[in-house]
């Protein structure tokens, strides 16, 4: 039996997830850290801690979709106790990033850092990195709901790197005022916060007589379980803390 910890688990995200572990026989949600308001109407089993400090006990699994300032302490947290993890909340910085990383490996622990959980999304970013060695004037836009905290979402973040890796930057920055404008890793980025959104990230390539979008739109937080229950599955066989599920995907 997988013991899990899951931090965040009232959110949107960290319902979904629960109702995730409770199909699995093999995996028990054991302990929740509650950094929001706790709901009154709560029947589960699970023990309830709402300090790192209060948590006496090993887990197998702690699974994080808090938010961006609680995050990289309860991950430290977490590597220090010796506990495997899955990062699912945005905002982590690139050198956040890098000391999990070395924590990790100094202590161990194994685990996965995923931007996004989307499978779609996974392939998008994956065909952007192929579409940029061609076609190396690009942009992102990416939209979501208007409660997400972090602008621009890592998803992004990631992507601008994995165009840069490639070779691909913005040639021409937009003058446009609609949505807020950031430049990462030399390509643009536009953020935009609106109502109905869940997810929503297109990466558009520019050539002097041709274009391409590869675009991606998550409508339902159902659509995250897949990635989700695929980093539960391997997260403990990982070598270190990996960013990105296309390293458990298979992906090369």
């Amino acid at each position: 039996m997988k013991s899990i910890l899951l931090a965040g688990a009232f959110g949107k995200m960290g319902r979904e997830i629960q109702k995730l572990i409770a199909e699995h026989k093999d995996w028990s949600l054991d302990a929740i850290l509650v950094h929001e308001h706790f709901p009154e109407n709560y029947s589960g089993r699970a023990k309830i801690f709402r300090q790192l400090s209060e948590i006496n006990q090993h887990y197998d699994l702690w699974i994080d979709v808090t938010k961006p300032d609680s995050v990289f302490e309860n991950a430290v947290w977490a590597i220090e106790h010796n506990t495997s993890l899955i990062i699912g909340t945005s905002g982590l910085k690139n050198d956040q990033i890098t000391k999990l990383k070395s924590l990790a490996d100094k202590n161990s622990v194994s685990g996965i850092i995923a931007p996004n959980f989307s499978i779609s999304a996974v392939l998008m970013m994956y065909f952007s990195g192929i579409a940029a060695r061609f076609m190396p004037n690009v942009s992102i836009e990416e939209i979501h709901h208007p409660d997400k905290l972090d602008a621009p979402s890592g998803t992004a973040r990631i992507t601008a790197g994995i165009l840069a890796d490639n070779g691909a930057s913005t040639k021409t920055v937009s003058t446009s005022a609609d949505g807020d404008k950031n430049i990462i890793e030399k390509v643009l980025i536009t953020s935009k916060r609106k109502k109905d959104y869940v997810a929503y990230q297109s990466v558009d390539f520019v050539n002097e007589y041709e274009t391409l979008s590869i675009s991606q739109n998550s409508l339902d937080r159902k659509s995250f379980m897949p990635g989700v229950e695929l980093a539960i599955k391997k997260a403990n066989q990982q070598q270190g803390l990996v960013v990105g599920l296309d390293k458990i995907m298979g992906l090369k």
